[in-house]
């Protein structure tokens, strides 16, 4: 500071004690500008039209007198480091004018430079922590009233709970929910106010929350009687010292978004063949158990949805299911998918992303086409299994994650490990419980049950007027068919035949199994190894829509008809693929 220019405002009115101020401070100085006016309301004036770094104050100046003086002064420049300087040796004043915020009191005539400088300095320094001070309160002040309005004007539920998982804080939107005061919360445990046992998997979660863990999970709760699905996350809750007192809980409620992910329980009856109603059966045996489970059966046999039916019909119903298709996913991405990232840990990963393992605890992962797995990323798998720990890539903190793994394959896995493909080990830990889905051409009796549910899918997806009948023949060719595709070839059978009809009738014209429907229509599509079978689908329907486009000149109104669906209908599937829906 000894180096710094200062500017420096003397408030004196005798010229000569200000002179003898200004030449004992350059003794002990030489870098500062001293500024003298002899009227408090001069000192206003300059302040205002420029920055001074301390004042030099006499008390008793021509327009004011006293300790009057240093009140006034201390008013319009609060955060002036102000010095006085009177003539008064009196302590009194002294010790009032320092408790109104005077930095120092020094009295003229028993003051030389050195003591000057050094009071100059202390003021300064002084002044500059009381400042900083007064910043960092307003900045906090600033900052709890942020927080205050998004605690209390946020949707989702917030709560605080101290280290005996005792609420402490709740916001009004857990009032609302619960439809309880927040009085009501504060001091008592979960258990307490829901009346109910909190299951072991809370209680393990919010264990790990308090050992300073941050938890993300999917659950379901019954509220008033009726199931309610949250997101929530719990972080440790710390205090100045970095010292965990605790935990807070952010839980959104999306119950609305996952009744489009929600699959119906289906019952054993339901379906005809012997071959289904025992593979359903084993599903439901296998679905109440905690095990690991390997599904095994062809492709498009509907792996995925059985996998989600386990789930439904679980313990982990609540929450969250995810899926991945390990053969759809790049080896060099295949890692981060699986387990995350931190920021940095390659070229592009700008942030930390939690993996689908993470994503899914407390739910259930599904693995399908787990045989496409390189050989390091089953390594690093096994090693989940055993631990239920893993590392994000670039990561060196462990993670837990109680989540149940579902692994699905067309493979054959034995063949798999005798070739060096699979590792034996992992083939072993997986194969716990294992299932064989029987493909579609071995329970054709439960074909004609797809189809109408199946149409009564589709007509719902593409918003058709009424419900399509299909006629005797066409039945009769689906039942028929040897479904080297499966469910999904199905599925796919029929969406290209609800285009293609009158959205009334199927018939066997429409379905395009016997060759009819290419005299026609005709088209050729590329299916390399790198592209899946919804890029297949979306290029014939693209493909069937711009045929009818072209046949009808462009008419949306006579491609609409062409097709045999609404034209709101047409809209729609040229909104999907991206066409462009220019009105006629």
């Amino acid at each position: 500071m000894q180096n710094e220019n200062l500017n420096i405002l003397v408030v004196e009115d005798n010229p000569i004690d200000a002179l003898v101020l200004e030449q004992a401070l350059r003794e002990e100085r030489s870098q500062f500008s001293c500024h003298r006016v002899q009227y408090l309301k001069d000192a206003v004036k300059r302040i205002e039209e420029q920055n001074f770094d301390v004042m030099l104050l006499d008390l008793g100046l021509p327009d004011s007198n006293g300790i009057g003086t240093f009140i006034k002064a201390h008013t319009f420049a609060p955060d002036l480091p102000i010095v006085v300087l009177s003539g008064l040796d009196d302590e009194a004043l002294g010790v009032e004018a320092v408790k109104l915020g005077a930095q120092d009191y020094l009295v003229k005539g028993k003051t030389d430079g050195y003591v000057l400088a050094r009071a100059i300095h202390y003021a300064i320094q002084r002044q500059r922590l009381v400042n900083d001070r007064r910043t960092a309160e307003y900045a906090l002040r600033q900052s709890e009233e942020r927080f205050r309005t998004i605690f209390e004007g946020a949707m989702d539920c917030i709560y605080l709970k101290d280290r005996s998982l005792r609420y402490t804080q709740v916001n009004p939107a857990m009032e609302r929910l619960f439809d309880l005061p927040a009085n009501a919360f504060i001091g008592k445990t979960e258990q307490e106010i829901l009346g109910e046992d909190v299951s072991a998997y809370t209680k393990d979660i919010e264990a790990r929350v308090l050992k300073g863990e941050m938890i993300e999970e999917e659950h379901t709760r019954r509220i008033h009687g009726v199931p309610v699905t949250f997101i929530e996350v719990r972080v440790p809750n710390r205090n100045a010292d970095n010292q965990i007192i605790g935990l807070c809980g952010i839980a959104r409620d999306i119950t609305e978004r996952k009744k489009t992910d929600f699959v119906p329980p289906n019952q054993i009856d339901k379906y005809s063949s012997p071959v289904m109603k025992q593979t359903m059966a084993r599903l439901i045996m296998a679905a109440e158990r905690e095990a690991t489970i390997l599904l095994l059966g062809e492709s498009g046999c509907g792996k995925d949805y059985l996998a989600r039916f386990i789930h439904v019909h679980s313990k982990r119903a609540d929450g969250p299911f995810f899926a991945i298709n390990c053969a759809a996913v790049a080896p060099e991405l295949a890692e981060s998918e699986l387990f995350g990232h931190e920021r940095g840990a390659f070229t592009g990963a700008h942030g930390r992303k939690r993996g689908l393992l993470e994503l899914a605890e407390g739910g259930t992962l599904l693995l399908n086409e787990i045989g496409e797995l390189s050989l390091t990323l089953q390594a690093k798998l096994l090693t989940f299994l055993d631990t239920r720990q893993f590392n994000r890539v670039g990561g060196e903190k462990s993670i837990s994650v109680n989540a149940r793994l579902i692994a699905a394959t067309n493979r054959d896995l034995e063949k798999e490990v005798e070739s060096g493909r699979f590792r034996k080990d992992l083939y072993y830990r997986l194969n716990v419980i294992s299932i064989s889905i029987p493909p579609l051409r071995e329970r054709r009796e439960d074909i004609p049950i797809l189809v109408r549910e199946m149409i009564a899918k589709l007509r719902s997806e593409i918003q058709l007027p009424g419900m399509p009948h299909i006629s005797p023949a066409a039945m009769d060719a689906l039942v028929n068919y040897h479904w080297p595709g499966n469910v999904r070839e199905l599925r796919n059978v029929l969406e290209r035949a609800l285009m293609l009809s009158d959205n009334r009738n199927i018939s066997l014209s429409h379905l395009g199994l016997d060759g009819s429907i290419s005299k026609e229509w005709s088209m050729s599509v590329n299916f390399p190894h790198d592209r899946t079978l919804n890029d297949i689908t979306r290029e014939v329907k693209s493909a069937l829509v711009n045929e009818a486009l072209r046949r009808s000149n462009g008419s949306r109104q006579g491609a609409a008809r062409l097709l045999g669906i609404s034209r709101y209908s047409l809209k729609h599937y040229m909104n999907s693929l991206d066409l462009d829906f220019d009105e006629d």
